[in-house]
């Protein structure tokens, strides 16, 4: 499974359709390899990495959604599965200050604090 499979898995478990339908055409695009260059850019345009209204600005399940052990292991996957693709922007010089700049954040935050 890819990392855009899963973040549509996920985008489709708790209902956010908007966006699943988005994520579910790049998916298709990336397997059967159409357009690469379009491909590339769409991915790190602001539908993943915008500001407000995106991929990377959702909370999965909603803000309101009470915390369960299902929804945080959901949460962790949603959250690896966008950094991976982040990732690979980057790595294929691809990547805007969007998509960068929430790569580094995530990546921050998972550096253990200095004592």
């Amino acid at each position: 499974m890819t990392p855009l499979d899963e973040l549509a898995r996920l985008l489709a478990k708790y209902g956010h359709t908007a966006l699943l339908l988005t994520i579910r055409s790049l998916s298709a695009r990336e397997e059967m390899r159409v357009e690469l260059d379009g491909f590339w850019a769409e991915v790190a345009g602001p539908d993943l990495f915008g500001a407000t209204g995106s991929v990377a600005s959702l909370v999965l399940g909603s803000e309101a959604a009470p915390a369960t052990p299902e929804l945080e292991r959901d949460r962790a996957s949603f959250r690896r599965a966008l950094w991976l693709v982040a990732d690979d922007l980057s790595l294929r010089g691809v990547a805007t200050p969007a998509s960068e700049a929430w790569r580094q954040s995530v990546r921050a935050a998972q550096r253990p604090a200095s004592a």
